[in-house]
């Protein structure tokens, strides 16, 4: 793998941990607690709002990065002709996708979830069908979404992309905010970022070439990004269809903005080599696994033990800091136990 895909996905699972502590809403049809409602101190929301502009913001593109990646990671196998057969790719992504997405979800993700009152007024049936169908809300829908897009991706991905497919992946990613439910609307989402990911890669040579003789790139990149941002908070209220293309631009420019400078800081001669760096991205994949249902439990326990503390000032900053790295160290724990008590299973976190 190459040195700045490495720093790339660490950053990615830090972006992701960051975006799913700030959050005191985990509500939706099939489930959930809005905490968010007993925020009343007017300091406390504005700190709120910061803390959710953040997790905006870090939206807007941390996904499509995510799909991004493993799309350059997909051209690299094509290129080794590593899927040779329709057969070797469904059976691999079945093992290493969709055996994983049912077992945490029923053996991990639904427990916490229910010992958290998130279906506190939902059926046990209701709920169960809720996380394995994506009705509700289940972070583990990016597993599935990648074994459907994968699966699509074998039929439309060579080692030339045509930009036509481009094209019809663009439309698809467009329709995809008229399908309900998720289970229908991710992979037809996402399979456009994916599929850019795939064209990135076999022009990444060219594009680091770019950055390295434009010094001023990364920083004008930078402040077009602040820019549009700010626009888009400006006129997401009013100008709906306007807004909805800022965001599309936005998930693109904040993932070229961070792959160019984790392949700024690829070229300095010992980044990447501390060994709590190496530890994440060994065990990326349980650190998403685990991490993102811890918050239910903290905010769950925070509002038991104390309901005034989890919505002062002080209160709001120090859950975000908590969340953050109690999600971080336990999915991390967590993931490297259980591939030393479960030895033949690794490949369900790795």
């Amino acid at each position: 793998m190459k040195k700045e895909y490495d720093i790339l996905k660490v950053v990615a699972i830090l972006m992701v941990l960051v975006s799913h502590s700030t959050y005191y809403i985990i509500s939706t049809k099939y489930g959930g607690i809005d905490y968010q409602q007993y925020l009343e101190q007017n300091m406390s929301l504005v700190l709120y709002k910061i803390f959710d502009k953040v997790r905006e913001i870090l939206y807007y593109f941390h996904m499509p990065m995510f799909m991004a990646l493993s799309g350059a990671f997909y051209y690299l196998q094509v290129k080794r002709d590593k899927w040779i057969n329709f057969m070797l790719i469904l059976k691999q992504k079945i093992k290493r996708l969709v055996i994983p997405f049912v077992i945490f979800t029923l053996l991990y993700v639904f427990p916490i979830k229910y010992f958290s009152n998130y279906f506190e007024y939902t059926t046990f049936s209701r709920a169960v069908l809720g996380q394995l169908f994506l009705i509700g809300n289940n972070h583990l829908w990016y597993l599935f979404t990648l074994f459907i897009i994968f699966i699509i991706s074998f039929f439309t991905l060579k080692r030339e992309i045509k930009f036509a497919t481009i094209i019809i992946f663009y439309v698809l990613h467009i329709l995809s905010y008229k399908v309900d439910p998720l289970l229908f609307k991710a992979p037809l989402q996402f399979l456009f970022y994916f599929s850019m990911g795939f064209a990135f890669e076999s022009k990444r040579e060219k594009y680091n070439q770019f950055i390295s003789k434009k010094r001023n790139y990364v920083f004008i990149l930078s402040m077009v990004f602040v820019l549009i941002t700010l626009l888009n908070f400006n006129l997401k209220y009013t100008y709906t269809l306007v807004s909805k293309i800022l965001v599309e631009l936005l998930a693109i420019l904040g993932s070229l903005l961070t792959y160019s400078i984790s392949y700024l800081i690829s070229r300095k001669e010992r980044s990447g080599s501390s060994y709590f760096f190496k530890l994440i991205l060994m065990n990326g994949l349980g650190i998403y696994i685990f991490s993102d249902p811890l918050n239910y439990l903290i905010l769950y326990i925070s509002y038991s033990l104390n309901s005034q503390f989890m919505f002062s000032p002080f209160g709001i900053i120090f859950m975000v800091v908590l969340r953050f790295f109690i999600t971080l160290f336990v999915s991390l724990i967590v993931t490297v136990i259980f591939k030393k008590c479960f030895k033949k299973y690794t490949w369900l976190v790795n």
